[in-house]
This record gives C-alpha cells, structure tokens and sequence, in this order.
C-alpha cells in the first residue's frame, strides 16, 4: 500500500504556484531542484502531472521512482515505461524528453549523488524491499 506525504489537493496547489513562480518551488519547498512530469493521461482523459525531485547532469533530468519509500513503483513510471516520450516543465522551460530506466551500475551511481544531496532519499531507500528505479529524461526538443 503506498505512502503519499501529501494530498491531491496539495499536490495540486503546488502545481499551480510553481508554475504560477515560472517553475521555481517557493514556501517549503524553495530551493529544491523540483520539475513537473506529464506522463500522459489518466483514465478520465486528464493528464498525470506530478512534481518530482531531479539531479541535473549531462545535459539530462534524472528523476527517482521513490514512491515516498512505498514498495510500488509509482505510476507514473509505468506509464513511462509504456510511452517514455513525455512533457516536463522545469526551470521555466516545457520541453519534450525521452525517458530511459538506468541500469544497475549508472542507477546506483546517481541514486548515490541523488541521497548525498537529499537524505531523505536514503531514508526512503531503506524503507523498502525494492530497488528504488532512477529515470533519465534526456531532452528532445522544446514542447
């Protein structure tokens, strides 16, 4: 069963002002390397944006399937999974990106760099029986 931290109420309202402050967090959050990832639609037709944390390197977006520690993957890797061409919005910028599960030894390479900067995410490691999967999104264009 999985662990959310925040509501959807919450998550929405964050959405908003942070594209509302040209894609910078604010209030708790401010100073956070933080992006909105469209996975693409729900069932109803709306889309599925969710702000995740990122570690910037080599030109790409790396992202954690942290799942606040749960032992699912979050939905929104599965969706990846099935259509890694997707839309984020980061540092002011839409872009198009093309999404790629890392590998055992660059995944734990940047998990690692991703955990020294944010503890939390070594927390969340412990926290469950799985592997917690990193996501490149490498961009393809401007949306």
């Amino acid at each position: 069963m999985s662990r959310k931290l925040y509501s959807a109420q919450e998550i929405q309202e964050f959405i908003e002002e942070f594209r509302a402050n040209g894609g910078r967090p604010t209030g708790l959050f401010e100073g956070a390397t933080l992006l909105l990832l469209d996975s693409g639609p729900e069932p109803d037709g709306s889309r599925h944006v969710c702000p995740l944390n990122f570690y910037p390197a080599n030109g790409r977006y790396y992202v954690f399937a942290a799942n606040d520690g749960a032992d699912e993957d979050p939905r929104w890797l599965g969706q990846l999974r099935a259509a890694p061409n997707v839309t984020i919005e980061v540092e002011g910028k839409v872009l198009q990106v093309t999404a790629v599960e890392l590998g055992a030894g660059e995944r734990g390479m940047i998990y690692a760099r991703q955990a020294a900067r944010n503890p939390q995410f070594e927390h969340f490691q412990g926290m469950t029986s799985r592997v917690i999967p990193v996501v490149a999104l490498t961009p393809t264009g401007d949306a």
